[in-house]
């Protein structure tokens, strides 16, 4: 018997250490780790390496670029090869009969290459429209976190005002229990407050399985299911740290969603001197040299090629054409992010102004709501109140409370989507 309980008891030990504890985390600490596991983020910052990518691609196009070929050849009649598919830059060698081997190296450079460059500068732009939706969406991520954990705050203060409630509760039943057994109660407020407490339990239940359900929440804005999450921060009020006007100028010059739409704007005018530049001569210098086993070939060969097109049906004209309307689109884009981030700006502004009044006027709500309660409990312990008047005072207080939290939580929220919507993150 000793034995079984031993093992019972180590048992028990073993369950309780293998049992991953709650981690402590700041606010600051979420926005870190979701800024590290959120998929979302890492989504983002794939377009933004390969816009990034694709602005090296366009800038290698501007440059000196070398290339190594060899030709191998044998036949009864002479012809002209090409280096292989996708190697630049590309040679051309006009092989003689017979067997014949070449070794080439070719480099080739732009000096007047306007569409080219255009096109370089254009990708450049692009990859700073990409910075700019990386930043947003980093900003919208933050908020999601400071969202989602001042979430588990509030179910926190919710279940402390749940098991207030059932506190009080199982007092009044203690003590309507006690005049009862001195033959100075009856049986029906006993009954009556035991019912109350039952169902004070079953709110504080439900409270405590919403605050666990905001923290898998927390965890899931996170990115990370696997660790169980304790909240440290407290749930306190806070106020604009500026005016309207700070904000909005803040707006105008940090919000990722402007600097975008700004980015794909001068992408856009570039995209029109791309295809304008077409109609321009391009010129490249290209240098050659070869090795062969024939005697009397190869050698050292310096050039220059000048190209325009003389006629093209239209195409480039319909290219500048389509350029141009996109510029158009892109020219309204500007407008609208900057009519969209102002609106969020002054949106979120009022909603703070009505945070701070409600929170106000709850924590006044609470007061008075506590000061009602304390007289009712003593004119009912004094036997001039009956019951259910204390009944109705508690839940007006458990009431008030919830508000009160409720008021500090949107408060709270207003004044992060006021940051938000100002380029904070």
């Amino acid at each position: 018997m000793k034995l079984s309980v031993l093992i019972a008891c180590l048992l028990c030990i073993q369950t309780a250490y293998s049992q991953e504890s709650p981690r402590r985390i700041t606010l600051a600490e979420a926005i870190r780790l979701a800024q590290r596991n959120s998929p979302v983020l890492g989504e983002a910052k794939s377009d933004y390496d390969a816009a990034r990518a694709g602005a090296r691609i366009a800038k290698a196009g501007t440059l000196p670029q070398v290339s190594a070929n060899g030709f191998a050849t044998s036949g009864n009649n002479s012809t002209i090869m090409s280096s292989s598919p996708m190697v630049e830059p590309p040679a051309w060698m006009l092989v003689p009969t017979g067997s014949f081997l070449d070794g080439n190296l070719t480099l080739m450079a732009p000096l007047a290459a306007p569409r080219v460059w255009a096109m370089s500068s254009s990708a450049t732009w692009r990859a700073k429209a990409a910075a700019g939706d990386l930043a947003e969406t980093r900003a919208d991520l933050s908020l999601q976190v400071t969202e989602a954990y001042d979430r588990v705050l509030l179910a926190r203060q919710m279940v402390l005002a749940e098991q207030a409630k059932v506190t009080a509760a199982q007092e009044l039943v203690r003590t309507t229990q006690a005049l009862l057994d001195s033959g100075k109660g009856i049986e029906a407020s006993v009954q009556r407050t035991q019912a109350e407490l039952s169902q004070a339990q079953r709110a504080l239940t439900s409270a405590q399985n919403d605050e666990s359900k905001a923290i898998l929440d927390l965890e899931e804005a996170i990115g990370d299911l696997s660790i169980t999450l304790d909240p440290s921060d407290a749930l306190n009020l806070a106020s604009p740290t500026s005016t309207l006007e700070d904000y909005l100028t803040r707006a105008k010059r940090t919000r990722g969603m402007l600097a975008s739409a700004r980015a794909k704007q001068e992408a856009a005018s570039f995209d029109i001197r791309a295809a304008e530049g077409q109609r321009l001569p391009q010129l490249y210098g290209a240098v050659m040299s070869d090795a062969t086993n024939r005697q009397g070939m190869g050698g050292l060969t310096a050039g220059l090629t000048l190209s325009f097109p003389l006629f093209d049906s239209g195409r480039i004209s319909a290219e500048v054409s389509q350029a141009k309307s996109m510029k158009t689109k892109a020219d309204a884009g500007v407008r609208q992010a900057e009519l969209a981030v102002e609106k969020q700006v002054r949106q979120a502004w009022l909603d703070v102004q009505t945070a701070q009044a409600n929170a106000v006027s709850a924590e006044a709500a609470v007061k008075a709501a506590q000061a009602a309660y304390d007289v009712t409990a003593l004119r009912v312990s004094a036997g001039k109140s009956i019951l259910v008047e204390q009944l109705d005072a508690l839940e007006a207080l458990i009431r008030a409370r919830t508000d009160l939290a409720q008021a500090t939580f949107d408060q709270v929220l207003a004044v992060a989507r006021l940051n938000r919507a100002a380029g904070g993150q």
